[in-house]
């Protein structure tokens, strides 16, 4: 992991570059089951390699529950589009911004149109891990400057 000495790192630093994508005309049944099989909580949905969707393990809870859709309905019509995604140049705090103020666990990375990676709270844990006291230090640091110097932007 590289953190630069003002404490930024970029998303790339952290993403999971292994995504499982499904088509749009994939059903709720395959989708659920390539879930389990793959131990993840998201399926980033996918037309002619341009990302259109994401459904994960709280739209099962909150959504398909609820309504309840059948198993053979596809994941075009239960899955949360646009894709809120990040770039792999941003910074981590970005990526923590949009979390946050979106309510969502999971974003994908796109660069030029193309899924190459996502970031979830397994990739926060797994940097904890890494990271050195004073690598977090810097990183909490550099976080408080930039949440304070919005508050004094006109």
């Amino acid at each position: 992991m590289v953190i630069e000495n003002d404490g930024t790192f970029s998303v790339k630093e952290i993403m999971n570059p292994n995504v499982v994508s499904l088509g749009p005309d994939a059903n709720l049944k395959d989708a659920a089951e390539l879930m389990a099989q793959q131990k993840i909580g998201s399926i980033v949905i996918v037309d002619n390699n341009k990302p259109v969707g994401i459904i994960t393990e709280r739209d099962f809870a909150t959504k398909i529950i609820l309504k309840p859709y059948s198993a053979d309905t596809p994941v075009s019509e239960v899955m949360s589009s646009p894709v809120v995604h990040i770039t792999s140049n941003q910074s981590v705090a970005d990526v923590i911004d949009i979390m946050a103020n979106k309510d969502i666990r999971k974003v994908p990375v796109i660069d030029d149109g193309k899924v190459i990676g996502i970031v979830t709270g397994t990739e926060f844990l797994r940097l904890f891990i890494q990271a050195t006291d004073e690598d977090m230090q810097k990183a909490y640091q550099q976080y408080v400057k930039r949440v304070y110097s919005n508050w004094f932007k006109e």
